[in-house]
């Protein structure tokens, strides 16, 4: 009796012993299933926000281009002004065939944005997460930059138009001689409207640059899968 007891026991716990290693087993399996399905999830993620870096990339090189067209129209206006002695009413009709544009600058991050509101930011690694966050910081700054910029540049065109009137020939209409110091003034805001803008477009191509910069940086980071 106590050898049948004793290998009951022995048979118990080896059959104890084998479920708990087949628990362990299933719970191993679930576990690699489990980061499997995250893994995949992150790359779909990943490769998302890469190719919205790409196309915000393609956006900023069409910015930028714009603002280097843009600055070499202004400069052509002011290295005309600045030969000196020329008539006000010449430097106005100048000036009036400047065609300075805005064009705004709307970022592609709607995949990270999109990761962020449902949680899922944690499939990325700190060192993903670091360079997208600098990203988009930049890209905030550049947008700050812009809306300002054209809230001071309208805000000189209204000054200018007060002086002179809508259209440019207003007071001409009315049969009124607009004195030279009047002209002065409109030329003075039409001035602060065109240094505006081309200090815009200045910073709009330095932090474009570097928008690119970060966003090459980023993309080389996601690609990397060490870390996950």
């Amino acid at each position: 009796m106590e050898n049948k007891t004793s290998k009951y026991l022995k048979y118990a716990i080896g059959e104890i012993f084998l479920v708990v290693i087949g628990i362990l087993i299933a719970l191993q399996i679930n576990n690699l299933n489990e980061e499997r399905k995250e893994f995949n999830k992150s790359k779909i993620y990943r490769n998302k926000i890469i190719n919205d870096l790409i196309a915000d990339t393609l956006n900023v090189n069409n910015l930028i281009k714009f603002c280097s067209e843009m600055e070499m129209e202004g400069e052509h206006y002011f290295s005309y002004f600045n030969q000196g002695n020329i008539e006000v009413d010449k430097l106005i009709d100048s000036s009036n065939q400047v065609n300075l544009d805005f064009m705004r600058y709307f970022p592609v991050n709607y995949t990270y944005l999109d990761m962020q509101s449902s949680g899922n930011s944690n499939l990325l690694n700190d060192k993903q997460k670091h360079a997208l966050f600098e990203l988009f910081e930049t890209q905030d700054q550049i947008q700050i930059i812009i809306e300002k910029s054209i809230v001071r540049t309208l805000n000189q065109m209204d000054l200018r138009d007060k002086v002179l009137g809508y259209p440019d020939d207003f007071y001409t209409k009315i049969g009124l001689v607009v004195s030279k110091e009047e002209k002065a003034k409109w030329l003075l805001h039409q001035h602060l409207n065109f240094s505006t803008r081309l200090g815009m477009y200045g910073y709009i191509i330095r932090f474009g640059k570097t928008i690119k910069e970060q966003s090459k940086e980023a993309i080389l980071l996601l690609k990397d899968n060490s870390d996950l």
